[in-house]
């Protein structure tokens, strides 16, 4: 077979990969970028009207925009630093092989198996003003007469949608770290406990300088994945109270599918992919560093 025909033959193979990242990848990554300096209510593409940066402009000086950002940022950073604290001391439990690791390590990781969805209703039913919680504190213990408003107090629901993002992934980040301390030379460990080292001083000089690239590529996961934060915040507060839990993509979601603003909501999606992409750019990075 000549070269040429291997072109040929290597272009059919590769064609319907091509076509599939074109058509739902590239193109809609392209249409929004137009949209985003566009005005389109999303019925008629004959009435799309250009208006240049207007959008952005806009955002500037949206108040809930700010908001949205402001509580995204929040979310990322708040989850960024518990899911890592978390997963790695849940890791390193279970690398000690206590008494019934195995079924701890299933209750972990259990609720990576549920859905975003599923997880908001199931929090709603422990933490709702008629929920498990409040029924105890109320009814059985009577240690309150008022329901705790984990989902309507604008000073304590942002942090419940933050602790329901922790309990759900928490158990990713803690695979990450176990499989990263599985390769943990234990002469290191017996070395430093030998010069009386303690838990903390070998968590410190021997641990964390160890999973160092793990550590690094872990943050940024969580930093791309808070970014894109959806599912779980709108099925479980919708943004609100008075969007006390507005995000970035609860927000473009109300402009596109509510107010039918497809323009504004394309110049936040803009905004959105230029997070996730730093964090990516700063994720290759990280990956390349720890490969050499």
């Amino acid at each position: 077979m000549g070269a040429r025909s291997k072109g040929v033959a290597g272009a059919i193979f590769i064609a319907p990969a091509t076509a599939f990242f074109g058509l739902f990848l590239l193109f809609p990554v392209v249409a929004v970028m137009g949209l985003a300096f566009s005005q389109w209510t999303g019925f008629n593409v004959h009435q799309i009207h250009w208006v240049g940066t207007q959008n952005f402009h806009t955002l500037i000086h949206d108040s809930v925009f700010r908001s949205s950002l402001l509580h995204t940022v929040v979310f990322v950073a708040a989850t960024t630093v518990l899911l890592n604290v978390v997963g790695l001391a849940l890791a390193m439990l279970i690398n000690t092989r206590v008494q019934g690791h195995r079924f701890l390590q299933l209750a972990i990781i259990l609720p990576l198996g549920l859905s975003p969805v599923l997880t908001a209703i199931l929090w709603q039913q422990i933490l709702g003003p008629y929920g498990f919680v409040n029924e105890l504190l109320i009814d059985t213990l009577h240690w309150r007469t008022q329901p705790i408003g984990f989902l309507g107090d604008p000073n304590l629901v942002l942090w419940t949608v933050i602790a329901a993002a922790v309990w759900q992934y928490a158990g990713y980040d803690m695979l990450l770290y176990y499989a990263g301390l599985q390769g943990l030379p234990q002469e290191r460990m017996e070395a430093a406990s030998i010069d009386g080292a303690g838990a903390w001083s070998r968590l410190r000089y021997v641990v964390i300088p160890y999973l160092r690239p793990v550590i690094a590529i872990v943050i940024v996961l969580n930093l791309i994945g808070g970014w894109k934060v959806f599912d779980l915040v709108f099925v479980l507060t919708g943004g609100g109270p008075n969007h006390s839990t507005e995000m970035l993509s609860t927000y473009l979601y109300q402009q596109a599918f509510t107010f039918n603003l497809m323009g504004y909501a394309s110049s936040i999606a803009v905004v959105i992919v230029f997070l996730a992409t730093i964090s990516a750019l700063i994720r290759g990075r990280v990956a390349g560093e720890a490969a050499r």
